[in-house]
Parts: structure tokens; C-alpha cells; sequence
């Protein structure tokens, strides 16, 4: 495991003071110390976790936003902020009154047009038997020749201009199309009319309400949702893991969730769903981040949606390790890491080690020759070398 870019640059700097340091001390004092002055530290063994710790908004794991489009004041208002409510509940109702009036009004006006269009489909109807039965006779007349082809043509086109089907008067694509347009008016006055009844989509809690009585339920407050409703007995983080991170979150890795508000204790919580693609972290920023959601699985009284909580998602434990501060590990050309031991003789002993897990402070590590107790040389500087005399501080 190569060290981050980070713990690199720290390293490199400090090795840069080392180095300062012990050029003043070997050139500027009155006596010459026997070796090069560099501080240090023991290899120790011990428990290491990686964690990652991240911050969220608390959010219910289901929600639902009501709106409405309606230019309609609110009659009654049925529930306020905390309220539960199932799927289907009354929230709101609107003020129909006028919508009724207006559908009354249709429905009058669709049994007249219906009336009207049977009395014309009846005149038809004796239109066309009248023009049938005169286009039968002259076409009977023109096979005694007593009638010419062109009276027996013209009967044919005054029967054809009647519209009817098989013999039976129908209604005109003009007059069809009426009928459908004021069936169509009525069916959208009537889901207008069930729409004047705010329900709930989901079950949950909730918690907004931007409207009061008397308003236009399509003019809330700064264009908000009427209700806001949350299933918040069950909670959940969205976090943002970077792109370098992504790679150690894991389905069902456990994470212990902490806010201000829960006064140092903890809730417990687990990786429920990583999302499949990244996303920019905001809009003014081209940094890549991948969604993760937290599952809150312990309970608190305390805890409620809507606040700032912090997760700190356990990625890897790794129990009785030799470790070292970052500082003392040191990364070549080739990529390869290595620490300095400082042997009881004083002299230097590179080893070449692996890094396992890495946390803030410190790094596993695993080299031959590498034992609990070692000196190793913090922020070693680039002059050291294998065999070197040194001194430790």
C-alpha cells in the first residue's frame, strides 16, 4: 500500500529540517558531535483501526413532498408539523365550491349536446330512408330505361353525403369530436375535484407545513412543498466519499453516528447503499464524490431528522500489529517504503517494509528484522544511509 499523497509531502518537509538541524549543530557549535543528530521513535504494537469520518444531514429513509398546482384556497387544514400519518390520509382540503358549480354546469351543458345530437341522428335517419328509397326507385326505373344513369348518379350522391353506416344514421367526425371534447372537460373538472382533497402518499410524520387556511394551496411559502412527510422512525445519512475513499466502503460496514445534540453518545449505524455513479460535490466545485447512504439501526430519543450528524464509518481493524508513526516511513523512487532502525551501535539499519492499515497518527507496518521496541528515526532525511553513525534524540 503506497503512503498518501498527503503523509508524503509531510514527510518530505520534516526530513528537510532534519537535515537543517543537524548541519547547524555539525557546523555551527564549537564541538563536532560524533554522527548526525536525528529524532526518533519506537516500533510499538498495537491495535489499529481505519475509520472514515464524514459529515451528513440526518434524513427519514422514505419522503414525500405535496404539492399541488391548484389555484384553490385552503378550506381546512387537518394536520400540523409532527403529526403521524398513514398512506391516504386527509391532509388538506380545498375550496371546491366554484368547481362544483362549474361541473354542474358541464354536465348540463354534455345532456344538452347528447339530446341534441340523438334529434339530429333521428332526422338523419329519416333523411336517409327518404333518399334510399328514391335512389332504389330510380335505379329500378333505369332498368325499364326510364330513368337515365345520370338522375340514378345524382340520387346516389345525395344518399352518399347522409352519414350513415351500413344503413344506420351516425354522428359526423365534427359532431363526434364535440361529444369527446365535452366528456373530456367533465373527466378533468371531476380529477380536478378529487384533487381539492390534499392525502398522504406515504406513511410518516409530518414535518413542514408551509400553507395556512385561506391560501391559494399553489402559493406557499417561497414556493415550498403545502407538507413535508418523512418516515423518520427510520433514519439515514446521504455522505459524500471522494473518489479515493470509495474503494474502502462496504455493504454492511458498521458506523457510529454522533451529533451535538446526543451530549457524546453514540448511535449505531450501518452502509445500506453506495450509489452506482459519482457526482460533482456541488455546483461550484469539480471535485468527484460518490453517494453512500447510512442506515441510523440503534435507537435514541434524542435523534431527529433535519440536523447535522457526523459518521464514522469503521473501514478495517487490524488487532496486536507492529505500528509507527507516519513520519517514520519513508517512500523511494520506486515506490517501494522502508523505515531507518537505529541498531544499539548507533548506526543505521534500512528495512524495507509493507504498509498495512494507516490512521491519522500511525501505520502498520511488516519487515524482516522489524521488532517491538526498535528505534526508528522520525522524518529520516535523504543523507542517511545504511551503516551511518547517528545520534538519537
Amino acid at each position: 500500500m503506497a503512503l498518501s499523497k498527503k503523509k508524503k509531502i509531510l514527510i518530505a518537509v520534516a526530513g528537510l529540517i532534519v537535515v537543517a538541524v543537524g548541519a547547524k549543530v555539525a557546523f555551527g557549535g564549537n564541538k563536532t558531535p560524533e554522527g548526525t543528530m536525528v529524532s526518533t521513535s519506537l516500533v510499538e504494537k498495537q491495535d489499529v483501526e481505519e475509520v472514515l469520518k464524514l459529515k451528513a444531514v440526518l434524513e427519514g429513509t422514505e419522503s414525500t413532498e405535496v404539492v399541488s398546482k391548484l389555484r384553490y384556497e385552503v378550506k381546512e387544514l387537518l394536520v400540523k408539523e409532527g403529526d403521524k400519518v398513514k398512506k391516504g390520509q386527509l391532509l388538506a382540503v380545498l375550496d371546491s365550491s366554484e368547481l362544483v358549480k362549474q361541473m354542474s354546469l358541464s354536465k348540463g351543458e354534455l345532456s344538452l349536446l347528447q339530446m341534441q345530437q340523438n334529434e339530429t341522428l333521428e332526422k338523419r335517419q329519416d333523411e336517409y330512408d327518404k333518399l334510399k328509397k328514391d335512389y332504389d326507385n330510380v335505379k329500378a326505373l333505369l332498368d325499364v330505361d326510364a330513368a337515365s344513369q345520370s338522375e340514378v348518379d345524382e340520387a346516389k350522391r345525395k344518399l352518399d353525403e347522409v352519414s350513415a353506416k351500413n344503413g344506420v344514421a351516425v354522428l359526423t367526425d365534427s359532431e363526434k369530436q364535440t361529444l369527446e371534447n365535452m366528456s373530456r372537460k367533465i373527466s378533468v373538472e371531476a380529477d380536478t375535484l378529487k384533487d381539492c382533497r390534499i392525502t398522504s402518499m406515504i406513511d410518516g410524520t409530518i414535518t413542514r407545513v408551509n400553507t395556512k387556511v385561506g391560501r391559494f394551496a399553489n402559493d406557499t411559502e417561497n414556493d415550498k412543498p403545502m407538507f413535508v412527510i418523512e418516515n423518520i422512525d427510520k433514519l439515514q445519512m446521504k455522505v459524500l466519499v471522494k473518489e479515493t475513499d470509495i474503494a474502502k466502503i462496504k455493504l454492511g460496514q458498521k458506523v457510529d453516528i454522533t451529533a451535538d445534540i446526543l451530549n457524546g453518545e453514540n448511535v449505531e449505524g450501518v452502509v445500506s447503499r453506495i450509489s452506482p455513479t459519482g457526482e460533482n460535490k456541488d455546483a461550484n466545485s469539480t471535485e468527484r464524490v460518490v453517494p453512500v447512504y447510512i442506515d441510523v439501526i440503534g435507537t435514541n430519543d434524542k435523534l431527529i431528522a433535519g440536523i447535522t450528524a457526523k459518521a464514522t464509518i469503521h473501514i478495517a481493524k487490524s488487532e496486536q500489529v507492529l505500528t509507527v508513526p507516519y513520519e517514520a516511513v519513508s517512500e523511494l523512487e520506486d515506490g517501494s517504503t522502508v523505515v531507518y532502525t537505529v541498531k544499539e551501535d548507533n548506526t543505521i539499519h534500512i528495512i524495507p517494509v509493507k504498509i498495512g492499515l494507516e490512521t491519522d497518527l500511525l501505520i502498520e507496518v511488516q519487515g524482516d528484522g522489524l521488532t517491538e521496541g526498535q528505534q526508528i528515526v522520525l522524518s529520516p532525511s535523504l543523507a542517511l544511509t545504511e551503516g551511518m553513525t547517528v545520534i538519537p534524540q
